[in-house]
Order: structure tokens, then C-alpha cells, then sequence
């Protein structure tokens, strides 16, 4: 077998490990492709390692989260954690900023990697033409979804297309949004035609591709509606909200597979995978060997002492690190369900339980120790050590189902989409009767409650215009700096002049 092939393999047996190579490296894929993507075993090796990139810790199972919840009211870093996510909390970033740099570059390793089955799937021979479409069309929402967070995350960037097997070809000067969100939509829409809706655990389908699809069209019509800074380029907003509610439309309405779970907790237990709600998460399992196969992102939220759930579940201790805002804790209605069974408020000590034979210990939101902490990252079967299951979502079926909301407005479609994921929570109805505007301000609040410590929330305030307004002038928070992007890594600036345009 040639060097080439045996590396490959490797690779892709390993998919879940942590890989952090430097774009200027030359990549394993290419010591020999003509020896690879010869067979329809080799490109589903080469796409698992395409998806290898998003359980990594560096990526979807810690730092992504890091990055787009410290900087709102979602959550606040504990004192004395990590300086540079401190500085994200504060909205104090500049390009210095460690924490930024894994956020622009695991992306473009998993853009390369998306590349390479791009470019050489299709000319392998020996598969069908259906099978080597679904593996390019899910290749194709991969590009689209680190580009996507890409742009969001730091605006203009670099983008490319295909393989990077020099590091000539690493120095790209920026690309324009414009040209970005173009590439986005131009990759879903093709993938959406080229795959089925069959589920994969931890795979992208057709129906995700359409999810995807109409929340790049909701960032852009919101965007230029409210005049949110870098989407000048947008020339109609009501041309985006209609795409942006086709696609979501499409979710809703053309398929069978996917729904609203109705029990909260279960879309977040580790071993119902499968459910309804899972468009598409970056899945790690505690029986992983090595980072990226397994995640820490629970011990993130939970208290840094051994304790018992309600139930009587036994939980070791965590970080402590991602403590639940205020702000945040205190929006919830006292009969939201979101907050009385996804946010864990009351635990026990290891020798009490639900049974009410051992003292309690009851977490106040005040405690600079031990706050309120998110159960949507509890893995209910980890007894000891770092390891941990967790889903990371990245496409939620209520997520979408808001999309739909917001982009509907208030009509019979968009009220009764909002009030199916109220009233799933335990909530009544909207008022009737609300402006557009009233009506998608109430769909931003409710995606607050439904999504929170799900690295949706930055985007959210950002595409909408609203970092000063809701957590400067609502909550009183500090900003300094641009609140809409990020700088890019000044090692990145470094090591490409032409970043500096």
C-alpha cells in the first residue's frame, strides 16, 4: 500500500482526533493523491475526515462555544480562568487574542479538507453517480459552514476553493462578504440538490443543507434591515426574508424526518442521538482516547465540586468557568421550562440525592462561586476524569422553526411557529396583533431563551444590530473595540501580509 493511502486511512479510522495543522504545512493529503480517491471507501474516508474537524476542541466542542456566548449576556468567565477569554467577556478583544486564533483557523483546516473531496471525488470511477453526489453535497455544506462562521465571526477573510498543497497558495488576500456570502449560497444551494434526507449520525442531509441555507438568508435580510455595519452590499431585505423563509419553509413543510421534540431534556441526553430536533450536531463520546474524540465542554458549565442532580444523578466536579449571567437567568419566566429543567439550579451533596436525606446545597444566581449552570451539556453517564459525551448542536430544528418566525413575520405562519416553541416551554401565545418589527423583536427574545449556550447568540445580536443596544443599554455591559467583528489573529496578519488590506 503506498505511504499516501496508509496515512489517509489512518486519518480517516481516527476521525475524531485533534488535529491542528498550520495552513502553511503541507498537508498529508498530498504525498500522493493519485494513489487515493480510487474507490468509493476512499472518498467516504476522505469526507469523515472532512467532518473530523467540528468535535474538535478547538473548534465545536469548547472554543467555538467560548467565543460566540462570553462575549454576551449568556454567560460570563469566572474570575481567575483564561486571561483571553476574560478579555472576550469583556468585550475587550484585540488581535492579540488566543483565543481567536483557533476560531480562524479550524475552519479553514476543515475547509481543506472539504477542498480535497471537492476537488477529487468526482473523478473516481468506480462509484455511482447518486453516491458520489450525496458525498459532494455534503462536502460542499461543510465549505459552506465554516465560511459561514468565518464571516460572521471576523467579516472579510481569504476563501478558498480548492486544495492547498503549497504554501504559496496560503497567502490569498481577503475576499470581499460579498463574494463570501455568494460562495455560501451558491455551495448550499448546489448541495441541497445533490443529497437525500437520510440520517447520519453526526452528518449533514439535505434538510440541513436547506436549514443552513435560510439562516445565511435570515443574517442577510436582518442585516441590511437594520443597517447592522459590513452588509451595505445586501440591496433588498424583503428579497432575503423570502428565501430565508422558502428554505426554512422547506424544513417545515417538506420533510417528515425532523420535529420538535416534546420533552426539553431529551434533546439533550447523549443517548437519544437521533432525535427529532438533531438537523446536525458535532458528536464526541467519552470513550474517545484523545481530545477531540471526547469533549470537556460539560465540565465547562458545571460547579467545580463533586454533587447530585435532583434526580439523584451523580455528577464530578467541572471547571466552573462558564457561569450563567444574571441577565440571562433572570429574562426567564419562573414557569419557562427552558429554565426550570435546562438550567440546573438546586443541587445535592454526594450523599443526598432526590430522596431529601442529604443536606442540600441550594446555587444562588448572586454566588461568585457557583451559579445556575446549563444541563443541556450534562452528560448523565460520566463518572470520573475530563472525559465526556456531548452533542454540540449545530443546526436545531427549533432554530430553524424560529427562522421560519422571523422571516414569516406576523402572520399565521410565523405566530404559530414562535407559539409551538412556547408552548412547548410552557408558555402561552404572543399577543396578537404586533408590528413586523414588535413581532421579530419578540422571535430575537425568544431564540434568546430556546438557544442560549448554543454559540448562537453573538450572531444573533450582531446580524440584528443590536450589541449596543441590548448589552450596553439594556444590561450595561462595556464594549470595547469593533462589537461586530472580530480582529483577525495578528499571527495569522504576520504570517500573511496581505491580511493587512
Amino acid at each position: 500500500m503506498k505511504k499516501f493511502r496508509y496515512i489517509a486511512l489512518v486519518l480517516a479510522a481516527t476521525a475524531f482526533t485533534s488535529c491542528k495543522k498550520q495552513l502553511e504545512e503541507k498537508p498529508y493529503g498530498f504525498l500522493s493523491t493519485e494513489n487515493f480517491y480510487q474507490t468509493e471507501a476512499d472518498a467516504n474516508s476522505a469526507l469523515i475526515y472532512a467532518y473530523s474537524i467540528l468535535p474538535d476542541l478547538d473548534y465545536y466542542s469548547r472554543n467555538f462555544i467560548t467565543l460566540t456566548e462570553a462575549p454576551t449576556e449568556d454567560i460570563e468567565i469566572a474570575a481567575g480562568k483564561a486571561a483571553d477569554n476574560v478579555l472576550l467577556d469583556k468585550l475587550a478583544v484585540t488581535s492579540v487574542n488566543g483565543t481567536l486564533r483557533p476560531g480562524f483557523q479550524l475552519p479553514y483546516v476543515g475547509i481543506n479538507r472539504a477542498n480535497l473531496v471537492i476537488t477529487y471525488v468526482p473523478a473516481i470511477t468506480s462509484m455511482s453517480d447518486a453516491a458520489k453526489n450525496e458525498i459532494l453535497g455534503e462536502a460542499y455544506t461543510l465549505r459552506a459552514l465554516h465560511y459561514f462562521n468565518l464571516v460572521r465571526l471576523f467579516g472579510a477573510v481569504p476563501m478558498h476553493l480548492e486544495p492547498v498543497d503549497d504554501p504559496s497558495k496560503t497567502n490569498l488576500p481577503k475576499s470581499s462578504m460579498k463574494d463570501i456570502y455568494d460562495q455560501i449560497i451558491d455551495d448550499l444551494t448546489k448541495a441541497s440538490g445533490m443529497m437525500d434526507q437520510v440520517r447520519r449520525l453526526g452528518r449533514v442531509n439535505q434538510v440541513g443543507a436547506w436549514g443552513l441555507l435560510s439562516k445565511v438568508y435570515l443574517t442577510l435580510a436582518s442585516a441590511k434591515a437594520t443597517g447592522s455595519p459590513g452588509y451595505d452590499f445586501v440591496t433588498n431585505a424583503d428579497e432575503m426574508y423570502a428565501k430565508a423563509k422558502e428554505y426554512s419553509g422547506m424544513v417545515v413543510n417538506n420533510q417528515t424526518v425532523y420535529g420538535l421534540d416534546p420533552d426539553l431534556v431529551a434533546i439533550y441526553d447523549v443517548n437519544k442521538k437521533s432525535g427529532p430536533e438533531h438537523l446536525w450536531d458535532a458528536s464526541a463520546d467519552r470513550t474517545g482516547t484523545n481530545e477531540g474524540l471526547y469533549s470537556k465542554l460539560p465540565k465547562m458549565f458545571m460547579p467545580n465540586l463533586n454533587f447530585r442532580l435532583p434526580n439523584g444523578v451523580f455528577v464530578p466536579g467541572g471547571f466552573n468557568e462558564f457561569l450563567t449571567e444574571p441577565a440571562l437567568y433572570n429574562s426567564f419566566d419562573d414557569n419557562d421550562k427552558r429554565k426550570t429543567q435546562l438550567i440546573i439550579s438546586t443541587i445535592y451533596d454526594v450523599n443526598g440525592g432526590n430522596s431529601g436525606t442529604g443536606p442540600t446545597q441550594n446555587l444562588s444566581i448572586t454566588d461568585s462561586y457557583t451559579r445556575p449552570f446549563s444541563n443541556k451539556f450534562n452528560d448523565s453517564g460520566w463518572q470520573a476524569g475530563d472525559q465526556t459525551s456531548c452533542n454540540t448542536p449545530i443546526l436545531r430544528y427549533s432554530d430553524v422553526l424560529l427562522v421560519y418566525a422571523e422571516a414569516s413575520g406576523p402572520t399565521a405562519e410565523g405566530y404559530n411557529a414562535v407559539n409551538a416553541i412556547r408552548n412547548r416551554a410552557g408558555l402561552g401565545n404572543l399577543p396578537p396583533a404586533l408590528t413586523v418589527q414588535q413581532f421579530r423583536d419578540a422571535v430575537l427574545q425568544e431564540r434568546s431563551w430556546e438557544l442560549c449556550f448554543e454559540g448562537q447568540r453573538l450572531f444573533d445580536l450582531r446580524r440584528t444590530h443590536n450589541m449596543e443596544n441590548i448589552l450596553v443599554n439594556k444590561y450595561g455591559k462595556t464594549i470595547t473595540g469593533d462589537p461586530y467583528f472580530f480582529p483577525i489573529p495578528q499571527s495569522e496578519v504576520d504570517r500573511n501580509p496581505n491580511l493587512n488590506n
